[in-house]
C-alpha cells in the first residue's frame, strides 16, 4: 500500500519570526505568508519487512532500524523520526509500524520557504490518510508545530 501527500511551501512576506516563541508569547505575532507552486512530498509504503525506513531523496539521506515504538531523535532525518514517534505514541497506542517513508522537497532546506514545517505537514498528512485519523487542517498544522 502506498499513501502519497504533498504540502505547499510558503513565501514569508512580512512578520517572519514574530510567530516564534519566546517573542510571540511576550508580544504576540502577526505574519503574512503566501503558498507558492513548490511542494514538499511524502510517500508512506506499508511493508512487512519489520523495519522502519526513512529516505529523503532530495538530501540523499536515509535511516533504517528494526521495528520499534520510539526512535532516538539524533543524527539525520529528525523530522521523520519526530513525526513517527508522535504518531505511534498518540495515534497507534504505542504499536510500531513497519513502513518506509520517502520524502522530497522542491526547495532546499534553509531556503526560507518553510521547508521543514511543510515537510512535517506532508508526512503527517500521509499518516492521516493511512490511519484515517480525524484531524483537520488546523489540527495537522498545530501538531506539526508541536513536533517541529
Amino acid at each position: 500500500m502506498l499513501i502519497r501527500s504533498r504540502a505547499p511551501l510558503r513565501l514569508g512576506i512580512a512578520g517572519g519570526g514574530t510567530d516564534v516563541s519566546p517573542f510571540s508569547e511576550e508580544h504576540g505575532g502577526v505574519v503574512l505568508n503566501a503558498s507558492i507552486n513548490l511542494y514538499a512530498y511524502a510517500v508512506i509504503e506499508i511493508t512487512d519487512r519489520g523495519l522502519i525506513e526513512f529516505e529523503a531523496t532530495d538530501r540523499n539521506e536515509s535511516f533504517s532500524c528494526e521495528l520499534t515504538d520510539y526512535i532516538e531523535p539524533e543524527g539525520d532525518l529528525l523530522l521523520h523520526k519526530g513525526v513517527y514517534n508522535r504518531v505511534v505514541r498518540e495515534f497507534n497506542a504505542g504499536e510500531p509500524i513497519s513502513l518506509k517513508i520517502t520524502t522530497f522537497s522542491d526547495a532546499d532546506a534553509g531556503s526560507g520557504l518553510g521547508t521543514s514545517s511543510t515537510m512535517v505537514v506532508a508526512i503527517l498528512k500521509a499518516f492521516v490518510e493511512y490511519m484515517n485519523l480525524p484531524l483537520g487542517e488546523y489540527d495537522i498544522a498545530y501538531l506539526a508545530y508541536e513536533i517541529e
